[in-house]
């Protein structure tokens, strides 16, 4: 026993920095896996895909937008947001207003609509008739489902944005799925 403890060799210290150091990655990978794993499992997964969007300028109080968007997540989405070139929408307001249509499959290219107003609303889609309503806040889309808007949009369209890209933007609870589209005369 005096001779092991009175032995002075040891191991080199290029061998003790690689086995802290090989600790130390280990330690930091098996947190960090623990982590993400963690994270991942709890946020819920959200897809949407904008199949169909257009504006349409009227004249110079009144233009009108379309969209068509599907929930191909697997889980509900809360739509909380609709922006069209720069200028919040307001889903049920004075001037600018949005009326919708839920379905489980997606009907096609929406067409142009002369005359929108704040009640019932019938539109022929591909053959088929759709009646769209006013919206409220906070409107919720089934997983797989489309929803089909049309927003009356005074003042925010120009004649001079005729041809010219304009951003959509649509807001979820937790994304925001963004589009362009050309202004088209109606």
């Amino acid at each position: 026993m005096k001779n092991f403890l009175r032995n002075k060799r040891a191991l080199g210290t290029s061998v003790a920095n690689l086995i802290v150091i090989t600790a130390t990655v280990l330690l930091s990978l098996t947190v960090t896996t623990f982590a993400m794993n963690i994270t991942a499992s709890q946020v819920q997964k959200e897809s949407m895909y904008i199949a169909s969007s257009h504006i349409w300028y009227v004249n110079s109080t009144y233009s009108i937008g379309a969209i068509a968007a599907t929930n191909t997540g697997p889980t509900d989405i809360v739509l909380t947001r609709l922006v069209i070139k720069g200028m919040q929408c307001a889903w049920n307001g004075e001037t600018n207003f949005v009326v919708y249509c839920k379905e489980q499959n997606s009907p096609g290219d929406l067409p142009f609509v002369a005359n929108l107003t704040r009640e019932d609303n019938v539109i022929a889609i591909s053959n088929s008739t759709y009646t769209f309503t006013a919206t409220s806040e906070g409107l919720t889309l089934k997983s797989g489902w489309t929803i089909m808007f049309y927003i009356v949009i005074p003042e925010c369209i120009m004649v001079y944005d005729l041809g010219t890209p304009v951003r959509i933007t649509l807001a979820t609870t937790q994304a925001v799925y963004c589009t362009e589209t050309n202004v088209q005369t109606s």
